[in-house]
């Protein structure tokens, strides 16, 4: 039986027809969706329409954008992954927004040769707020596509920017600083009162040569430790962390971290020479605190992405007690980061596959494998706890065995015992043809498999 809904709203109308999950009763809930249009009077005449992978990425776009716009904290795309059906980004002024949508010609495999140009509308945030006030409405109907959920995600601590710039928030701590430095040099011209101390008798009956000489250093056991100002951003808190010294994990920290200083740093001003700071950063990717190395570096660290990146508390700073790996990040004149470890990572835990001597080469076999690596993996798939997609590169014999694995990204390395890899993992012979996949858990949930070098022609 084909039911229709409409959800009707001054600047945007949605129209979704399909089947009900009974015929013979007309209250049962649309279940499946045959045609979804958007129309949106004074933005566009153009009827916006496609099916379920079209609505799909219609609710992803208005509910993802609708979420930065109102707590203000962008969620960038995962790099290199393929643009979405439908996005929305902000526009040139505060009050308007574009809505694409990437359109295919009907009745043709999507292919970058037919590919049409893509379709931007510009919406004010009234219209825009009309459409998103349709989606939640369709969200919130039971008696529509009851599968449909909204799919809310907390935003990474890392793309949260400090409300204030770096030299603004150390102003208090620089200026109490200063006044502890007067205080002492005020008191160092006050003399010390002259008294004779008493002494309990067990002490005053112990030999001479345990009594403290003058001009010795403090001991260990004694109250010396004395205030440091740091001449950093965060470092003094990380010096009794455990340290990461697997080298799988380390490399992927390097591979994450150095990504995301060059892109934040790709339209900033360039130094006359090289910018280095030794930097903390966690197992999950996070830059716990940095620290200039050269002199050049602490008089143009608000040039560079670091004081927006790094997560450092304001106050009441706690020493951390998670893993952290350090490295030394260098700016360079040319624009580009090169980011290095520190220490040496040690071989012994190390998670890379060997290299693929003999492929798997029939593609009929190749597609049948990724087939059947899918279903695997998609039976035992339960909600993970990423925020964002998890990149891992699986192999898998001729015969359809998981040989290995290795994560792609910080993220999947910090995450893979959440997913079904490790339990897939079998032994078998290795002077079997294999063949690698890229297997990629999107922080929305769906899972994607394909060949590592790409669909055989």
């Amino acid at each position: 039986m084909t039911v229709q809904r409409q959800y009707t709203l001054p600047h945007c109308n949605l129209v979704l027809e399909g089947l009900s999950a009974d015929a013979n009763d007309p209250l049962s809930p649309l279940a499946v969706l045959m045609n979804a249009e958007c129309h949106l009077p004074g933005a566009t005449d153009a009827t916006l329409a496609g099916g379920r992978e079209f609505l799909d990425s219609l609710v992803a776009a208005v509910s993802r954008y609708g979420q930065q716009l109102l707590s203000g904290v962008p969620y960038p795309r995962a790099t290199g992954a393929a643009p979405p059906l439908v996005e929305i980004k902000p526009g040139d002024l505060p009050y308007h927004h574009h809505l694409i949508v990437h359109q295919q010609p009907l009745g043709e495999p999507v292919s970058d040769l037919n590919a049409l140009p893509p379709l931007d509308i510009q919406l004010t945030t009234v219209q825009f707020y009309d459409l998103m006030e349709a989606v939640d409405q369709l969200l919130a109907d039971s008696q529509t596509l009851p599968d449909m959920k909204a799919q809310f995600q907390a935003v990474s601590r890392r793309l949260v920017r400090p409300s204030e710039p770096m030299t603004k928030r150390a102003a208090p701590a620089a200026l109490g600083a200063a006044a502890l430095a007067a205080a002492g040099l005020a008191l160092f011209f006050v003399p010390p009162p002259e008294f004779e101390p008493s002494r309990p008798e067990s002490e005053a009956s112990a030999p001479a040569a345990a009594s403290a000489v003058p001009g010795d250093p403090p001991t260990a056991d004694g109250d010396s430790s004395v205030a440091v100002a740091p001449d950093g951003d965060g470092l003094d808190r990380l010096e009794g962390a455990p340290v990461i010294t697997d080298a799988a994990t380390i490399a992927l920290l390097q591979s994450d971290v150095t990504q995301r200083l060059q892109e934040a740093w790709a339209d900033a001003p360039r130094p006359s020479g090289d910018l280095a700071y030794r930097m903390a950063i966690s197992e999950n990717g996070d830059i716990l605190g940095y620290r200039y190395e050269n002199d050049l570096a602490l008089e143009e660290v608000d040039n560079t992405p670091l004081p927006e990146l790094a997560f450092v508390p304001v106050a009441g700073a706690e020493p951390v007690q998670e893993r952290v790996a350090q490295f030394i990040a260098t700016f360079t004149p040319d624009g580009e980061v090169v980011v290095e470890p520190t220490e040496a990572p040690t071989e012994a835990n190390a998670a890379e596959l060997p290299l693929l001597e003999q492929k798997v080469t029939d593609g009929d076999r190749i597609r049948e494998l990724n087939s059947n690596l899918y279903d695997s993996i998609l039976a035992e798939l339960e909600p993970l706890s990423a925020s964002e997609a998890l990149r891992f590169r699986v192999r898998l014999t001729e015969a359809g065995e998981v040989v290995g694995y290795e994560p792609v990204n910080a993220a999947a390395g910090l995450l893979a015992t959440e997913t079904p890899l490790p339990s897939l993992v079998t032994a078998a012979d290795s002077t079997d043809a294999q063949a690698d996949f890229q297997v990629v858990f999107t922080e929305s949930g769906v899972l994607e498999v394909n060949p590592w070098d790409g669909w055989p022609q």
